[in-house]
């Protein structure tokens, strides 16, 4: 059965990376589609990001937070109601946007924490950059609702790390994030993983090209639907 109502206007701040800021659209469009029926799509606007310029300032306090809020204002003003960073490491620099009340924020990692005591997961490894993995972040949200998160040794970290920022993020899979996938498989199977958590948006090509023998969770898989969850609401 289709749902005929009013959709929220969705604004996405993107960019970093344009590969997963890509796939966001798609299935955003294949959600709303797939509810909807018919030829219905999302209501969007994108403020794509220069990555380079957010890299840069990462480690200046509070830069980051002023970019994403200055992103934020412009999507509000374009309409938007409904707000989302399309990438895991990201939210790191969302306290401000998660305090604003002009937009309702969808954060990713609610989204996952969610979706996995949903499915009564006990534990799930954590996959994505250096800097999300060292982060509290993920691992509180998931202990909010009994999920127990458990992260890949260190030279692992940093293998994905460098699969990430040198291929993926251009939108490439090479022989960096193959390998970086091989060891993966090794190392979580030696520690008896069952639930992965791809808590990288560029890391889903990577995985499609050197499959996981695990139950994966696709953050921004599990971030869209809850965006399109969000804007029908309204």
């Amino acid at each position: 059965m289709s749902d005929a109502r009013q959709l929220r206007r969705i604004g996405l701040i993107g960019g970093i990376g344009w590969p997963s800021t890509r796939d966001y659209y798609v299935q955003l469009n294949q959600a709303v589609a797939r509810r909807a029926g018919g030829l219905r799509g999302a209501d969007l606007v994108l403020r794509s990001l220069d990555f380079d310029a957010v890299l840069q300032a990462a480690d200046r306090p509070g830069a980051v937070e002023d970019i994403f809020g200055a992103a934020a204002h412009e999507l509000q003003a374009a309409g938007a109601r409904v707000l989302g960073v399309c990438a895991n490491t990201g939210h790191l620099f969302c306290a401000g946007l998660r305090a604003q009340q002009s937009m309702e924020f969808i954060g990713m990692d609610d989204a996952l924490g969610d979706a996995l005591a949903a499915a009564q997961v006990e534990e799930a490894f954590l996959l994505g950059t250096r800097r999300l993995l060292r982060s509290p972040l993920f691992p509180q949200a998931l202990a909010a609702r009994g999920v127990r998160a458990r992260l890949p040794g260190e030279a692992l970290q940093d293998q994905l790390d460098q699969a990430i920022f040198a291929e993926l993020e251009h939108g490439v899979v090479g022989p960096l994030s193959l390998a970086a996938m091989e060891a993966v498989a090794r190392e979580l199977a030696a520690e008896g993983a069952r639930h992965v958590v791809l808590a990288c948006t560029e890391l889903p090509p990577a995985v499609a090209a050197r499959p996981l023998p695990f139950t994966l969770w696709d953050t921004l898989q599990l971030h869209t639907d809850a965006l399109v969850e969000a804007a029908f609401r309204g």
